[in-house]
Formats: C-alpha cells, sequence, structure tokens
C-alpha cells in the first residue's frame, strides 16, 4: 500500500467520525426542541385548563359547597313580593326582643290573679318586667327578654342561669276586645299549677331551648350540653324567614347570579334549593261537608 493510499484512508476516518459527531449533535438538538416542544405544550395545556377553571369557579365552588345560610335580606334581592307579604306576618314576628314595639301586654302595673298568687306586670327604666312565684314558689321580680308570637296570644320569654329561657305561662290575649281578648290569661286556667309542678313556667315543660325555640326561628342550634346541664342556643335569624322552610340558600343564590354557565345550571332542576317544596303541586283537599275537616 502506497502512502497517499494511507493517508486517504486516515482523511476517511477523520471525516466519518466527524459525520458522526455532527449527527449525534444534532440528534440532541432535535431531541431538545422537541421535548421543550412538548413541555411547553403541556404548560400551555396546564394554563388553558387553570382559565378554564377561573372562569367556572363560582359554579363549582359555591354549587358544589356545602350549603350555608344567608338570610330573609338576600332572599329578597330578587323575592321583593314575598318578602313584602312576609313582613309583618306570624312567621315574621314568631319571635322578637321586648320592647315597645313588640310587646303587646299591658304593662301598666296590672294584676293576675292565679289561685291565690297575684303576678303584676310593670315596666321600669325602659324595661318590661313582672313579679311573680319562681321555682321556690316565692314572689320574685323577672325581666322579660323576648316576646314570642303574636296573635291570637302572646308569651313572654325570661332569662334563666344555665343558657335557659322559660316561657311565662301567664300569656296576653291579642285578640280584639270584642272577642274576648285585650286580657292576661293563664295557660292552665283549671288546674292549680304550683312551683314543683313540672307544667310550671320555671319547669322543663315550659324551657324555650328544649320545647319551643326550633318553630320559632331559623337555623336554630340548641347546643346543650349534658355534663353542664347548660345550654348555648343559637340561631341564624331570630324568627321564622326564608330558610327556615327552604333550607340553607347559598347553592340558590349562586344559581341564581352566575349567568355565565346558565345552561349548565339550568341543569339543576331544584335551582340550588336543598327543600323544593313541591309536594302539594296538584294537591286537591276533599272537604267533609258536615266535619268541615279535609
Amino acid at each position: 500500500m502506497g502512502k497517499k493510499s494511507i493517508n486517504r484512508d486516515k482523511k476517511k476516518k477523520a471525516n466519518g467520525g466527524k459525520n458522526r459527531k455532527n449527527y449525534i449533535v444534532f440528534s440532541v438538538i432535535a431531541l431538545s426542541i422537541i421535548v421543550s416542544g412538548l413541555l411547553v405544550g403541556k404548560n400551555l395545556s396546564k394554563q388553558k385548563n387553570t382559565d378554564e377553571y377561573a372562569t367556572h369557579k363560582t359554579s363549582s365552588d359555591e354549587i358544589q359547597a356545602p350549603p350555608t345560610f344567608v338570610g330573609g335580606k338576600v332572599c329578597a334581592g330578587c323575592h321583593q313580593k314575598e318578602y313584602k307579604l312576609w313582613q309583618g306576618s306570624h312567621h315574621d314576628l314568631a319571635m322578637q326582643v321586648a320592647n315597645d314595639n313588640t310587646v303587646l301586654g299591658d304593662f301598666s302595673d296590672a294584676n293576675f290573679t292565679y289561685f291565690g298568687v297575684t303576678s303584676t306586670f310593670y315596666k321600669r327604666d325602659g324595661k318590661f318586667k313582672v313579679r311573680t312565684d319562681g321555682p321556690e314558689g316565692k314572689l320574685k321580680d323577672y325581666e322579660i327578654k323576648y316576646a314570642f308570637g303574636v296573635y291570637p296570644l302572646q308569651q313572654y320569654l325570661i332569662e334563666f342561669p344555665g343558657g335557659r329561657l322559660q316561657a311565662l305561662s301567664i300569656a296576653w290575649d291579642s285578640r280584639p276586645k270584642g272577642e274576648g281578648g285585650q286580657r292576661w290569661f293563664h295557660l292552665y286556667p283549671k288546674e292549680k299549677i304550683t312551683h314543683d309542678d313540672t307544667l310550671h313556667w320555671t319547669g322543663p315543660n315550659q324551657n324555650w331551648n328544649y320545647m319551643c325555640a326550633e318553630c320559632h326561628s331559623t337555623n336554630l342550634k340548641k347546643n346543650y350540653d349534658l355534663k353542664s346541664d347548660t345550654y348555648s342556643t343559637t340561631w341564624f335569624e331570630i324568627n321564622v324567614s326564608c330558610e327556615a322552610c327552604h333550607g340553607p340558600g347559598s347553592r340558590h343564590v349562586a344559581w341564581a347570579e352566575h349567568k355565565s354557565d346558565r345552561e349548565k345550571l339550568d341543569s339543576d332542576p331544584d335551582k340550588g334549593l336543598i327543600v323544593v317544596l313541591d309536594e302539594r303541586k296538584g294537591v286537591k283537599w276533599t272537604i267533609d261537608s258536615e266535619t268541615g275537616n279535609a
């Protein structure tokens, strides 16, 4: 083999190695471009999904979240006619803080005698009070905290230790005088209920927390503690408001306010309501003509 031939072979080998190196470098660059493109595409896809989630966040979060109470005034924003009809109704006046606008009874030093016990209803320093027999059977002065109900009678709640509210058994007949109203009367007019009777106003059967509260307020929680024998009773609204019957309204409000996803939300037949109250649709009562009862 001549010298020129040897040099030519060395040159071919050198060029071949150089070409392989170029191929490897090119392949690495191409692979990097592909991977980068995939990563960019993935990131763009993630960003797109995030944007879509942000657009529909109200519906997915609020419609699916556990329902909460919003209050009757929020409901009135859309249901003004119904809210106005509710105002001043028995539900609206089911329970109220005792003041000059809510108390209907005669507290002008009025006396009422029941089986030898005379109770006196009076007003001092802007507060409504009653002097009547307490848990020991002795006369004592108590402050009226709440007016309970409105017609045909109104009861009064008195605050006791342990978070208790007790319903006074002497009630005010709120009917017109011509119908026998505008007077004090006892809920057990023909029974002598003494301080040691469970039916006495200071006893368990006249305890507001246990017996009465749930039907007169909205979202009431009794919160009774057995160990301490005490109540920490709470309510969302003091009276019987919209959500007392329809349930917590946050999902319904979200349904009503969400405009961009209306078609999706309209697929919910209950419109976000927890209680639909449609069981009486199409129902007709058959009245017995003799008794007048259904």
